[in-house]
């Protein structure tokens, strides 16, 4: 699971806009759902088992 760099939301997916795909990183850039962060780096963490 990925979490946000600036919020630490874990609510991260792939980003698919244009804008993602005119900068040429369409497959590797993440947007954070939570406070709209976009970028390539989203560290991972692995999910806890409750």
């Amino acid at each position: 699971m990925r979490i946000c760099p600036k919020c630490k939301s874990t609510d991260v997916e792939a980003d698919l806009s244009a804008q993602s795909y005119g900068k040429g990183s369409f497959f590797n850039q993440y947007k954070c759902n939570n406070c709209g962060y976009t970028g390539i780096f989203f560290p991972e963490i692995k999910k806890k088992k409750d």
